[in-house]
């Protein structure tokens, strides 16, 4: 087994500061009102930290298992029709530009790993031996 780091864009960390920040420049703050922005921003965070944090795949030898924020989705190499380098500004579970395509028979998806070239040559590399 072998796991790959998810990558995060530099504009996906101001984003997350940024939405951090908005409650603060509502200068002066009334109480009441600055209790219920730090609740919503704690809320909005709890769901904005596991994008960042829990984003990986771990690739085996013939399925890999994507976990990202509280979920996580095997998919079998053999499952898989196109794999590919995408830029692709559809909105998905990639916290980067730099991204990869997946199509399988059921699904596709797009992630943003660090070593997105090593993936794809490992996957394959795999899916040769496979098939």
């Amino acid at each position: 087994m072998r796991t790959f780091k998810g990558k995060n864009a530099v504009w996906f960390y101001f984003t997350f500061i940024l939405y951090n920040v908005i409650p603060f420049a509502s200068w002066p703050w009334n109480l009441g009102l600055l209790i219920i922005l730090v609740i919503y921003y704690l809320i909005g965070d709890l769901i904005f930290i596991p994008c960042m944090i829990n984003n990986k795949i771990e690739l085996y030898d013939d399925y890999f298992i994507f976990h990202y924020m509280f979920s996580k989705q095997k998919v079998m190499l053999k499952d898989i029709k196109t794999i590919k380098k995408s830029h692709s500004f559809i909105a998905s579970s990639a916290n980067s530009l730099d991204r990869i395509y997946i199509e399988t028979k059921n699904q596709s998806m797009y992630i943003s790993l660090k070593e997105n070239d090593e993936f794809i040559r490992l996957v394959n590399e795999k899916r040769e031996h496979i098939l």
